[in-house]
């Protein structure tokens, strides 16, 4: 392995050593004079990830996923590389990247196709928001937009020091992802939009301590939910979210199971919309803490 070879992909595993998972180290090095700062190509699979290069003010992206969610306007007209879930390799590695970005959440079922196809690769922990402003300094110091990266930070600070200060307290949440083919997932205080429910001040009745998937989810049996007696059930869909919250509808109203919840019973269920409750973290959480909000509020009344 030649010496630039080494140094630059040196630079991905120290830079990105806080947020990422390089899924092939040997392929792929860029050709003298791409590896500096500013002029590294990416490739996001992620609308998220997308948001986050552009706040960083990021314009060597070279593919984007497709998506009927509006994309940053400085990656307009840019190649799109298929799904988010399953993008397309063969154009990614037409487009020849110095770096592929996807989320930490699809690691699992991305890393080895990216591996295979001799695409390098890294996974942005957004699981959490903390996790994401780590990301993001980590990725500001890779791309040389530290400036950029430092601004976002010190935004975040501002604003979860000002949310905290008014946030509920104590309300037990049971924290529901639907799905429109008909089944629903635990999401536990792991998951990103469990982590919301806590910087909101919601109690998860399956908290930091209950182990889930890689992802903070959960396949738990009724009787286990029914003894957790929440004070207030949230639900949010993983894709199609008209269909993922009317199955739930239909479970709550035909399955006499839920009628055990006091919750259910008294019409503490809240559907949060797909725009800020997602599987991913993304810079529109402090929206998404001004939702719960009121939704956690009423809980303690």
């Amino acid at each position: 392995m030649n010496r630039r070879r080494r140094s630059w992909l040196a630079a991905v595993s120290t830079c990105l050593l806080l947020l990422v998972s390089c899924a092939s180290a040997r392929q792929n090095a860029p050709e003298d004079g791409a590896d500096v700062m500013g002029e590294r190509t990416v490739v996001s699979t992620s609308v998220a990830i997308c948001e986050i290069l552009d706040e960083l003010g990021y314009e060597q992206v070279i593919g984007v996923p497709e998506t009927e969610n509006a994309l940053p306007g400085r990656y307009q007209g840019v190649e799109t590389v298929g799904a988010p879930m399953n993008p397309d390799l063969e154009i990614i590695k037409s487009l020849d990247p110095d770096l592929v970005l996807s989320p930490q959440t699809l690691e699992a079922s991305l890393a080895e196709g990216y591996q295979a196809a001799g695409i390098t690769s890294a996974f942005l922990d957004l699981s959490s928001v903390e996790g994401m402003y780590a990301a993001i300094t980590s990725l500001g110091e890779y791309l040389g937009c530290q400036d950029e990266a430092a601004r976002l930070n010190r935004d975040y600070e501002s604003s979860l020091q000002r949310h905290q200060s008014q946030g509920s307290e104590g309300v037990d949440v049971l924290l529901l992802m639907a799905f429109p083919d008909g089944f629903y997932l635990v999401a536990t205080e792991n998951s990103y939009v469990g982590n919301l429910v806590k910087l909101a001040g919601g109690n998860n009745v399956y908290g930091a301590q209950y182990r889930g998937d890689e992802n903070g989810f959960a396949n738990i049996n009724p009787e286990d939910l029914i003894q957790r007696d929440p004070d207030h059930i949230l639900v949010f869909a993983h894709y199609a979210q008209e269909d993922a919250f009317q199955y739930m509808q239909s479970e709550f109203a035909q399955n006499e199971t839920w009628q055990h919840f006091a919750a259910v019973r008294a019409g503490n269920v809240s559907y949060l919309p797909s725009e800020y409750f997602r599987m991913s973290a993304s810079l529109d959480w402090i929206q998404a803490l001004e939702y719960l909000a009121p939704i956690l509020g009423e809980g303690q009344g």
